[in-house]
């Protein structure tokens, strides 16, 4: 996080008076010596929020809120400090000077070059004869110029070889920058060093913004289905773009969702949708981008939001993408409901066929997380109102409650789940706490796993890691009688796929892996299959875990939805970070490969087998008692 000098701080100040300031966004009057206006930050009919202009300070004498400048906008719009102190100092004119920052200034050439890019894009949609079929597509959607313009779609050229390489040279930016930015692919064959590959060439081009409103990165949307198999294609991560940390129109809708009666949010899946919701005056419509919700989503959306409502396909894959997000929202203690969409309608063609009408009735009779989640179940079930029926459903209620830590909001859906399941709201309030006291003793003790796996028990073969049977994950419910469940991964191992699934979008952690763990150190198939898996996806800029686990073997399918199920995650304590977890979990699995090696040895005493015993020995006691910085040092000899 950049420092800036106090003096920086104080000259913003003084270029915008906190009474411009705040009184471009609410109204305010003046009042003896201050200027008053009901607050931004609670319902109120009386104004109490007061501010004071030579101490350039404010103060609601309603909820207690009070600040300057800075703090007015963090919480007004939901900002960073950082953030803050930008947007402010940009429209001061008062220049930024970070010396403790060495990637700032790469960081400043890509979001320009983001946004130079951006301007030619959308001039080679509106210009050039190429770009014909993507106007036709965007007017068959009924998407208007001034649509278009808003949302700043393009298209990427493919018909001039190297385009944008001549592009970029006549910007005056390097192919090493645009590799950098995600837009070009180094070239693979060594004899055409000058073979980039362009990531987007022929595609319908959607900008991604930061909360800052910049452009950080693009989603290709590609014309000719048969063309390619991917639909759409994103940015890869960079310097200045982390998919998991960054929402789509989150920079327009911010400011609407502050100023809802309820700070909602709308939810969308898709890019147009959000765009069709903006049109159509829906105008705190947000999306993820190219991956499913992750917590840190969820971080984002609560800077703005106290409550969420989604709007996902009313198919079973929509239906389940429902209760996954719903279920990372309750983490967070925010409310959130679900607005079921017809089959074969989603928010873009709803509003497009329909108009706005049935579509905000549609968000006014949304249902909270918890009846639409057991409206799911029963449609699942042959019999929904048998014993059996009701002891699984309430079993995934308890289990999707079990995450919300605000106790209030837990205990009126508890209430609201006893009612539609015709269950003693005490009962099932006992089997929650007792769910939540197994859950904290499990999560407490897998991050004692991760730390002390490198340690425990010495001399103990590789399978001492596996899990005791009262906490072995049930993978076996799910198949015939008499028909064998595979074996599951050894814990270690395990843990590395939960920590996998849960980094998928943070480089940092997944380079570190694949840096120091070779995939043929790790034993179990499914293990390596996903490791697999994520390290393409981390390289192609794609999100190809969906199609794994619904690709998956189905012997693998309940190991799949223990790991992705986020009630049981390696990190849920927050006692451990990422990185930690992946510095314990690569020394416990170098360990137990080299004490394989070492049991593989022959018993018979020969100056090799010794040496080569020796050896092993040594390095099992180094990994196990040096410092991380030492001991990756042996892993590459």
């Amino acid at each position: 996080m950049p420092r800036y000098d106090e003096q920086i701080l104080e000259e913003i100040k003084s270029r915008l008076p906190i009474e411009d300031v705040i009184g471009n966004r609410i109204q305010l009057k003046r009042s003896g010596s201050s200027l008053v206006g009901c607050c931004p930050f609670h319902q109120e009919k009386t104004p109490s929020f007061h501010v004071n202009s030579g101490k350039q300070f404010y103060h609601c004498f309603g909820c207690g809120e009070s600040g300057d400048i800075f703090k007015f906008l963090m919480r007004y719009e939901g900002l960073t400090f950082q953030d803050a102190v930008e947007r402010l100092a940009a429209q001061a004119g008062v220049k930024l000077i970070v010396t403790d920052n060495p990637k700032a200034k790469l960081r400043a050439r890509l979001y320009a070059l983001n946004a130079d890019l951006a301007a030619f894009y959308q001039r080679c949609l509106s210009q050039t004869a190429e770009a014909a079929p993507a106007r036709e597509y965007l007017a068959k959607r009924k998407l208007s110029d001034a649509v278009v313009e808003a949302f700043g779609i393009g298209y990427a050229p493919a018909r001039v070889k190297n385009c944008l390489l001549t592009w970029a040279d006549k910007h005056g930016y390097t192919p090493e920058e645009m590799i950098a930015a995600g837009v070009l692919s180094e070239p693979k064959n060594p004899r055409a060093p000058n073979d980039y590959f362009d990531r987007f060439r022929g595609r319908l081009m959607f900008p991604i913004r930061d909360t800052q409103g910049r452009v950080v990165a693009f989603s290709g949307r590609i014309l000719d289905a048969k063309a390619h198999p991917a639909k759409y294609v994103n940015s890869p991560e960079t310097e200045v773009f982390t998919k998991g940390r960054v929402l789509y129109a989150l920079d327009r809708a911010a400011a609407p969702i502050t100023k809802h009666p309820r700070r909602e949010v709308i939810v969308c899946e898709g890019q147009i949708d959000v765009i069709r919701c903006h049109a159509s005056g829906f105008d705190t419509a947000i999306a993820s981008q190219g991956t499913a919700f992750t917590p840190d989503h969820v971080k984002l959306v609560k800077r703005y939001a106290d409550c969420a409502v989604l709007v996902f396909d009313g198919d079973n894959a929509g239906r389940k993408a429902a209760l996954r997000t719903g279920a990372l929202f309750l983490a967070e203690s925010i409310p959130v409901r679900v607005a079921a969409l017809p089959p074969g309608d989603d928010p873009d063609s709803m509003l497009r066929d329909r108009g706005p009408q049935p579509f905000q009735e549609l968000l006014d009779g949304a249902r909270s997380i918890t009846e639409f989640q057991i409206e799911t179940l029963r449609r699942g079930e042959a019999s929904p109102d048998s014993i059996d029926a009701v002891n699984r459903i309430s079993r995934k209620v308890l289990e999707m409650l079990a995450g919300c830590p605000a106790a209030t909001l837990r205990s009126r859906l508890l209430q609201e789940a006893s009612d539609l399941l015709h269950l003693p709201f005490s009962a099932l309030e006992e089997d929650l706490d007792q769910l939540r006291e197994q859950q904290q003793k499990r999560a407490a003790q897998k991050i004692e796993w991760a730390k002390d796996a490198h340690s425990e028990s010495r001399n103990a073969p590789t399978d001492q890691y596996d899990l005791p049977v009262e906490d072995a994950p049930d993978i076996a419910e799910d198949f015939e009688p008499g028909e064998v469940p595979p074996d599951p991964p050894p814990l270690n191992e395990r843990l590395l796929c939960e920590l996998l699934i849960e980094c998928e979008h943070q480089r940092n952690v997944l380079e570190l892996i694949r840096e120091h763990l070779p995939v043929d150190m790790v034993t179990h198939p499914f293990a390596q299959s996903l490791m697999e898996t994520i390290f393409n996806e981390l390289d192609k800029g794609e999100d190809l875990l969906p199609q794994f686990c619904q690709s998956a073997d189905p012997k693998w399918q309940p190991l799949i939805a223990e790991l992705t199920a986020g009630s049981q995650k390696l990190l849920c304590a927050q006692e451990i970070s990422p990185e930690e977890a992946a510095k314990d979990l690569i020394t416990a699995i170098w360990i137990a490969h080299t004490e394989k090696l070492r049991g593989q040895l022959s018993n018979e005493s020969s100056p090799e087998n010794d040496a080569q015993r020796l050896r092993l020995t040594c390095l099992i006691k180094s990994l196990r008692n040096l410092p991380w910085d030492k001991s990756v040092k042996l892993m590459h000899r």
